[in-house]
């Protein structure tokens, strides 16, 4: 790209004109969820869109900060770091897999490229924590670590990681393929007060969720229930399964507006 600025130069400085609406197709990403069979989610605009804007108004970074490129494209939490960062000015860093799959590696990487924000499922992030505590003498500038797509548990290594990085916090974010994020619970500041297993949080912006009795009516607080997730992230089924689509994606009226869900067990 360096030697085309010429190039570049000649052309207009307005932005091109879209014919890209929120309600066009993003991806389609394969999950098999509890199920083991593939199947095809296709998601909006409309949900990167509301996750992209959520985020930005909800991290502690921004212009100039980095952010890993951890996750791999066939996932969704990919598009999370890319749009959450670079349409905050920032700057995403690379790496390979020998990197990824590497903990320690890794660890030196973001003290070396002075990273500031990490997403991460759970198992590599403990796998993490675990190649920091072994290299104590690591200059770290990390100021937001969050995790998603498994159950967070606060080990000792945590615990150890984050009272070293008093600076820094840990969130934790909860969706399923059908919508990515819609919840999200930032933990204590002070690492000692930190539950076992953290809750899953409040929805985010634009996400109704609901927990319902088998007759789709809202149970009380404290009674388990049906996950029903609604708003701008649910996806538009799932690609050519008609029948599971019409199963999971329902229609339903809880308040003044008809809102589409997404069911979770």
């Amino acid at each position: 790209m360096d030697s085309d600025w010429a190039t570049i130069a000649q052309e207009s400085e307005v932005n091109p004109t879209s014919s890209v609406t929120l309600d066009d197709l993003l991806y389609i990403i394969y999950t098999s969820g509890s199920t083991g069979k593939p199947k095809g989610v296709a998601l909006p605009q409309r949900a990167i869109a509301n996750l992209t804007a959520w985020q930005l108004n909800n991290s502690g970074c921004g212009l100039g900060d980095k952010t890993l490129q951890f996750t791999t494209l066939s996932f969704d939490v990919s598009c999370q770091e890319i749009f959450a960062t670079l349409c905050s000015g920032g700057t995403l860093v690379m790496i390979d897999e020998e990197i990824r799959r590497d903990p320690e590696q890794l660890a030196q990487l973001i003290a070396e490229k002075e990273v500031n924000r990490i997403f991460l499922p759970f198992v590599a992030l403990q796998q993490l924590a675990e190649a920091f505590a072994a290299q104590p003498d690591l200059n770290l500038h990390l100021r937001e670590l969050i995790t998603a797509g498994e159950q967070l548990q606060t080990t000792p290594a945590l615990v150890a990681l984050f009272q070293r990085l008093p600076n820094c916090r840990l969130i934790n974010q909860y969706g399923p393929s059908e919508t990515h994020v819609t919840t999200a619970y930032a933990l204590p500041t002070d690492p000692t007060a930190w539950d076992a297993l953290p809750p899953i949080g409040k929805p985010i912006a634009n996400t109704q969720i609901y927990l319902v009795n088998p007759f789709m009516q809202p149970v009380p607080i404290g009674v388990p229930g049906e996950l029903l997730i609604g708003g701008d992230n649910v996806a538009r089924g799932y690609l050519n399964r008609d029948e599971l689509t019409a199963e999971k994606f329902i229609d339903l009226r809880f308040t003044i507006d008809d809102l589409q869900f997404n069911r979770q067990s």
